[in-house]
């Protein structure tokens, strides 16, 4: 825009009244409002809009995915498979493990809490103790165990 144009338009702004340049200057902040929402404000919500969508149909196909999952059943597993698991996460050592028939014989070191525990629960697993002969070595319990499904 050249100088000779400016000053038309100066000229111009002064010759309207005060009145219709505060109606311009309104009109004109409106429409400067329109355009930026329109350029920013309504892409940003369409934006929004798609990622809530996805977050509910990503929760939704988590949610389907966790149901058909086959459930981890320790019936179908092998007692001395599962007692094998459950001693290895209670922190215990199998030092020996022999297989007689539905029987397991076993010896277990560790410590006596945890040990403890892990026999109380394969016992409320259904695991039936046949034999249990305890001894202390040293700081750690020595369990001698007989068990069957």
């Amino acid at each position: 825009m050249n100088v000779k144009a400016l000053q038309r338009l100066k000229q111009a702004w002064a010759g309207v009244s005060r009145r219709e340049q505060g109606l311009l200057l309104g009109t004109a902040g409106l429409v400067l409002v329109t355009v930026g929402y329109t350029s920013i404000g309504r892409p940003m919500a369409q934006r929004l809009e798609v990622a809530e969508r996805q977050y509910r149909q990503q929760a939704e196909l988590s949610v389907r995915i966790q149901r058909a999952a086959p459930a981890r059943d320790t019936a179908d597993r092998p007692l001395s498979v599962r007692v094998n698991d459950s001693a290895t996460a209670a922190g215990l050592d199998i030092a020996e493990m022999e297989v007689d028939g539905d029987a397991l014989r076993l010896m277990v070191t560790g410590d006596a809490n945890p040990l403890l525990h892990w026999l109380d629960r394969h016992e409320r697993d259904g695991a039936v103790l046949h034999a249990l002969t305890l001894e202390v070595r040293g700081k750690v319990l020595e369990a001698r165990v007989v068990l069957a499904q």
